[in-house]
C-alpha cells in the first residue's frame, strides 16, 4: 500500500472506532491527548503522516494495533489479534506453549532436515465415536513434504486417529491431513462445540438445516439452522479432511 492509502484507511477506521465507542470527536481528541483542531486536521486527510505518538495513543484508547486500523493484517499479526481475544488463563497457556516450543526448537543443520516440511499433528483424546477432546500439550510434528506436490498449501495440520470407532472409514493409527478452511457440502469436516469443547468428525451436508452426519453407525446426526445465529455460533468449523495417510 502507498503512504496515502495507509493514511486514508487509518483515518476511516479510526472514525469507525470512535463511533463504536460512542465518543464525540472532541472526546476522542482528548483520549489521544491532542486538541480538537489537531484531530480534525488529521482526519481531514490533509496531513499524509500519522505521528508515532498518535498511533501509540490510539492503541491505548481503542485497544487496536496500528496495522489493524490500516487494514494490512498479515498472518503473524492475526495471531496477535486472536491472542488478545483469549481469556487471561488461555493467554497464559499460549505463552507457556510458545516458551516451551522456543526452547525445544533446534536449528536445522543437515540437508535431510532442510527438506522437511513440518505441520502440527494433533492427537485428539476421548471418545472418538462421538466427541473427542483437544489437548493443547499433545502436539507432535509431521513431515508432509511428500504430499505438498498434490495438495500444495492446503495442508495446514494433521490429526491422529486413536481408536477404531470410526471403522471402516478410519482406523486406529490413521493420520488425517487437514485444511483449515470451513468444509463445503460433502466434505468430511472437523467441528468443535463451543459449549462442551468436544470435537466431532462428521460428513457435512449443506441442507436446511445443515447436517453433520456420522461417518459410521456410531454417533448422532447433528443439525444446525444456518439462519439461527445462536446455533451457528455454537460450532467452530475447524477444517476439513484432505486425505488419510498411514
Amino acid at each position: 500500500m502507498t503512504n496515502n492509502e495507509i493514511t486514508r484507511r487509518f483515518i476511516e477506521n479510526l472514525e469507525k472506532e470512535r463511533e463504536t465507542m460512542g465518543l464525540t470527536q472532541a472526546q476522542m481528541a482528548d483520549q489521544l491527548n491532542m486538541s480538537l483542531a489537531a484531530y480534525k486536521y488529521m482526519i481531514s486527510g490533509k496531513s499524509a503522516k500519522i505521528p508515532i505518538y498518535v498511533a501509540y495513543q490510539v492503541y491505548q484508547a481503542t485497544g487496536k494495533f496500528f496495522f489493524e486500523l490500516c487494514g494490512n493484517i498479515v498472518p503473524e499479526m492475526q495471531v496477535l489479534i486472536d491472542y488478545r481475544a483469549l481469556s487471561p488463563e488461555r493467554q497464559q497457556a499460549v505463552r507457556t506453549m510458545i516458551a516451551i516450543e522456543r526452547e525445544l526448537s533446534i536449528p536445522k543443520d543437515t540437508s535431510d532436515e532442510a527438506d522437511e516440511d513440518l505441520v502440527p499433528l494433533y492427537t485428539i483424546t476421548g471418545n472418538m465415536e462421538d466427541g473427542m477432546y483437544y489437548d493443547a500439550t499433545n502436539v507432535e510434528y509431521m513431515d508432509v513434504s511428500a504430499y505438498r506436490q498434490f495438495y500444495g498449501n492446503q495442508i495446514t495440520c494433521a490429526v491422529k486417529i486413536t481408536s477404531n470407532h470410526l471403522h471402516p472409514v478410519y482406523h486406529m493409527g490413521d493420520i488425517l491431513l487437514v485444511c483449515q478452511r470451513p468444509p463445503r457440502d460433502g466434505d468430511t469436516g472437523i467441528f468443535v462445540s463451543r459449549k462442551t469443547h468436544r470435537i466431532y468428525i462428521r460428513k457435512f451436508r449443506q441442507t436446511e438445516p445443515c447436517r453433520m452426519e456420522p461417518l459410521t453407525q456410531y454417533g448422532e446426526v447433528i443439525t444446525v439452522d444456518s439462519h439461527n445465529k445462536q446455533e451457528m455460533n455454537e460450532w467452530i468449523k475447524f477444517g476439513y479432511v484432505l486425505t488419510k495417510v498411514h
